[in-house]
Parts: C-alpha cells; structure tokens; sequence
C-alpha cells in the first residue's frame, strides 16, 4: 500500500513538482591526465549502431537517442566483464552538448569532449568499473590530441560524483537550475557558453 502511495507521489513529482537543482561540472585538461585505474577482468570496446539494444541490458535506454548521436559523431565506449556488457558512456566531440538538469546547453569546443549518459549495470557496481571508464575515454582522446574533458553529475549522485574525482576531474563549477515536472530552467545569472 505503501509502495502504491510512493510511486503515485513520485510521478506527481515528476509531472508537476517544483524544486531546485544543482548540476556538478567537471573538468579534467592536459597536461593533466588519470592514471590508469584497474577494474578487475574489465575489458572496453566501442559500440556501433548496431550494438545498441545491448545498452538496455544495463538499464532504460531509449533507443531512438542513438542514431542522431552517431550520426554526430559520439562515441559509445562499453566496459565488458567476462563478454557481458557492464557499463557504456557516451562521448560527444562536436555540436551543441545539451545539460538537461541544469537547462542549458554547450557548444563543444575544438580539442574538447563531454562525457555523458553512463552507467554501469547493478550486478557490475562497487568494481570500479566508471571511473576506470572515464580514464580510459581521457586517456584514448588526449593521446588522439584532444585537450580538455568535461562531464557532469546531479547533487543527490554522490557515486558518480566519487568516480568522477578518482578518474582526475576538478569540480570547476555549480549550475543551479529550477526543475518543474520534467522541465529545467537555468536559475538568474547562468547562461549557456558563459566562461566555463
């Protein structure tokens, strides 16, 4: 009964709330660099078009995100354990990087990237395997001569905010925003391509 009520009032929340957010952005430049983390038995290879259905073996995806996202020229980096997908992370290179919890959007520059949409499996967690992630996308993209990475995670997502930190990134900056039913705006003050 309990749980009946809960999901009723976290879909009204969803629809029709009202509350502010904070989104953490990070920033990991050269001559920086991660050191290479190890996750036991991991092992990352990228994903195709094709490959893509694999991503709801993790969790959600819609899949209809991905075509655009290719044809874009993201990356998709899979982590697998023992063949079994246990983690993706998009990378975009090019365009307009839309920030959907702070409601604002950033032009990726030349030589920079924005990590974005991970996640690890439930079975995968505690092994280490974002931030082992991340370092590898940092490393794979600094050594083809990019020179800034960037991502980016909600206040209430301290394991991400953890794994970011491990894989190198610095906390550069808090973007407030107000969140109503499933919509962000940008709070006063904060506006898109501002001096990151």
């Amino acid at each position: 009964m309990f749980d009946f009520f809960g999901r009723i009032l976290g879909e009204l929340d969803q629809r029709f709330g009202l509350r502010s957010e904070q989104t953490y952005l990070y920033c990991l430049r050269q001559p920086g660099r991660p050191q290479q983390l190890s996750s036991m038995g991991l092992t990352w290879a990228p994903l195709s078009l094709e490959d893509v259905l694999k991503l709801r073996e993790i969790g959600p995806f819609e899949i209809s995100l991905a075509a655009p996202r290719f044809a874009r020229g993201d990356l998709c980096y899979g982590g697998y354990i023992d063949g079994r997908l246990a983690h993706y992370s998009w990378v975009q290179r090019s365009g307009l990087h839309r920030i959907h919890e702070a409601g604002l959007s950033e032009t990726v520059a030349p030589g920079e990237f924005w990590i974005y949409h991970c996640r690890t499996a439930e079975w995968a967690r505690g092994r280490g395997i974002y931030p082992a992630t991340l370092a590898r996308i940092v490393g794979d993209l600094f050594d083809s001569g990019d020179k800034a990475a960037w991502i980016y995670t909600t206040r209430e997502n301290i394991s991400s905010q953890k794994g970011i930190a491990r894989a190198g990134f610095q906390q550069v900056k808090t973007l407030p925003a107000v969140r109503f039913g499933g919509h962000y705006y940008p709070r006063a003050g904060f506006k898109a391509n501002s001096s990151r």
